[in-house]
């Protein structure tokens, strides 16, 4: 028997090894992480710079000190009562502590009741806006904090974009972190343009009410600070049922937020409401305020005029300027009416003091609004004949006589520098 050789098993074939997937997801995790961090370093050093850019131009507020608005120069007669103002804006500076205790509380329950507890910004307020004007369709509400209505304020520009929105929020950001909430508030309430004219609480008390601020009473602060949102369609003096509407507002968000009790709201509510008439001062004063601006231009300068608030007392005497004005506008009648002129005839009236030279009354013509020309210090008409009784009171101080015979011949005086002065006759003729 012959042996059979067992089948040799052949070697089997080993497929080749693949790469560990896991090594190779490692990888790709490094070089995405990488990225992101790349990424991240690029996007945070364009945002600062982009942050350093854009905070070139803005305002560097760091107290209330450094903030330095145009405000009023404010004249006043001789008895210290006020008889007009000079100003780009209307704006007297008011302290935090000189303001009535309630006047702040009344702005902050109706522009931004939660100011005391957020930051900035007020995610909230933002949130609720956006859901109301979402349902309505349109832009109807804003979420605007008191800071951001300040940084608003003090841009230069009010031009509506995305750049102005970014300093926007890096000066709202700015102010909360360097100043208190009371330092931003006190720059609310004398930034804050409340129609008329009038920026801030104090030129707005004293146009509305011709009062300082602190004498205001709680129906007319309601009324105050109900104008932020909307000056000219809230404006008591134009729109008085909406302006009593928004001040019905003011007063029931005063009570919901316990500033006051309920029945200090309906109280305020009922109480009358009187306006004053800045348009009546001005007509009166107007010519001698903008003659005693010139003054004071040329004297300190437009700059200071404008930034410094100045106080200046003046020699008018205000119930002897009432009594010029009357007088110009009874003459200007008496001439019309019995010359027939289809013009109104014009006046002008100054009052000195003999003694000091002093202005006393100024009256530049019969209607200031509708004729700045001061005729009093502009026109330079000739005097005419009033100018001879100074002539002959001048003559009789020297002994002339009055029955002395003048002869009517030419007249050659000369003049220290050289000159020569030859007075004539309106006819260029002389008579002997």
């Amino acid at each position: 028997m012959t042996a059979r050789k067992k089948p040799t098993k052949r070697p089997t074939k080993r497929p080749a090894r693949r790469p560990a997937k896991r090594s190779v997801t490692r990888n790709h995790t490094h070089i995405i992480i990488f990225l992101m961090i790349i990424c991240g370093l690029v996007t945070l050093g364009i945002g600062t710079g982009l942050a350093w850019f854009l905070s070139l131009n803005l305002p560097d507020i760091r107290s209330v000190d450094d903030y330095r608005p145009l405000v009023t120069t404010t004249l006043l007669d001789r008895g210290g009562r006020t008889i007009g103002t000079i100003c780009r804006e209307n704006r007297i500076l008011l302290s935090y502590r000189k303001m009535p205790p309630l006047l702040p509380k009344a702005f902050v329950a109706a522009e931004d009741s939660r100011y005391w507890e957020h930051g900035a910004l007020d995610g909230w307020s933002i949130f609720r806006a956006f859901i109301n004007n979402l349902r309505s369709g349109r832009r109807s509400q804003g979420g605007s904090t008191i800071t951001q209505q300040v940084t608003r304020a003090l841009m230069l520009s009010r031009k509506k974009s995305y750049l102005r929105k970014a300093k926007e929020a890096i000066l709202s950001y700015r102010l909360d972190n360097m100043l208190s909430k009371k330092a931003i508030l006190t720059i609310y309430l004398n930034e804050i343009y409340l129609g008329e004219g009038a920026y801030g609480v104090e030129a707005a008390a004293r146009t509305y009410f011709g009062k300082k601020a602190r004498q205001l009473n709680l129906a007319e602060i309601a009324l105050l600070a109900g104008l932020p949102q909307s000056p000219s369609r809230y404006s008591p003096l134009k729109h008085f049922d909406q302006a009593r509407a928004r001040q019905r507002y003011v007063l029931n968000r005063m009570a919901e937020d316990g500033v006051i009790t309920p029945g200090m709201a309906r109280r305020a509510y009922h109480r009358p409401l009187h306006f004053y008439d800045h348009n009546a001062r001005r007509e009166k004063n107007g010519y001698f305020t903008e003659y005693v601006r010139q003054q004071l231009e040329q004297r300190y300068g437009r700059k200071r005029l404008l930034h410094q608030g100045l106080t200046v007392t003046t020699t008018l005497d205000s119930t002897m300027q009432a009594a010029a004005v009357k007088a110009v506008l009874r003459g200007a009648k008496n001439v019309q009416k019995h010359q027939h002129n289809r013009f109104a005839p014009q006046g002008a009236l100054v009052a000195l003091d003999s003694r000091t030279g002093n202005i006393l009354a100024m009256v530049g013509g019969t209607d200031y609004s509708t004729s700045p020309y001061n005729r009093a210090v502009q026109a330079r008409r000739q005097p005419g004949s009033v100018f001879k009784p100074l002539i002959y009171a001048a003559a009789f101080e020297k002994g002339i006589s009055p029955n002395l015979t003048i002869e009517d011949v030419p007249l050659s005086i000369h003049n220290p520098d050289g000159s020569f002065w030859r007075p004539h006759n309106y006819s260029r003729r002389n008579y002997g």
